[in-house]
C-alpha cells in the first residue's frame, strides 16, 4: 500500500528540462556536486519532475554528507583519546557511503530510473512540491 503512495518521476526522464540540459545530465550534475549541485539544479528546474526530485534528494544527501564530516569527525573527534580513536574516521565513512549512494543514483538516472535512497527519499517526498 505504501508503494502506491510513491509518485513515479521516471515518466519525465525524456521530457524537456527548464535547465536547458538533458534530464540525465542534470541528474548527474546534481549528484556529482553534492549539496551545491543539488541546490542549484533544484532552484533552476521548473518543468521536469524527474530532475527536480532527484536534485532535492541530492541536496539532502549532500547536507547529510557534510554534517557527518563536520559533526562526527571534527567535533566528536576533539574528545581526547576516545574521540580520536572512535570518531575521527566515522564521519568520512558516512560520507563514503553517501558517495556510493550518489553513484548508484547517477547510474540509475542514466538508465532512466529513479533510485530511492532509504530514509532520504521519504524526506524528498515530504518536501517535494511541483
Amino acid at each position: 500500500m505504501a508503494e502506491d503512495a510513491k509518485m513515479n518521476f521516471d515518466e519525465d526522464v525524456n521530457k524537456k528540462s527548464s535547465t536547458n540540459l538533458d534530464p540525465k545530465v542534470a541528474n548527474l550534475l546534481a549528484y556529482l556536486f553534492s549539496w551545491l549541485g543539488g541546490l542549484i539544479i533544484w532552484l533552476m528546474e521548473k518543468e521536469n519532475r524527474f530532475v527536480k526530485w532527484n536534485a532535492l534528494q541530492a541536496l539532502i544527501l549532500g547536507i547529510i554528507e557534510v554534517a557527518a564530516i563536520v559533526v562526527v569527525s571534527v567535533i566528536l573527534g576533539l574528545i581526547p583519546y576516545i574521540g580520536w580513536f572512535f570518531f575521527s574516521w566515522l564521519g568520512y565513512l558516512i560520507a563514503g557511503v553517501a558517495w556510493i549512494f550518489a553513484i548508484i543514483c547517477i547510474v540509475m538516472g542514466f538508465s532512466g530510473k529513479t533510485f530511492r535512497i532509504p530514509g532520504i527519499s521519504k524526506l524528498a517526498d515530504k518536501y517535494f512540491k511541483m
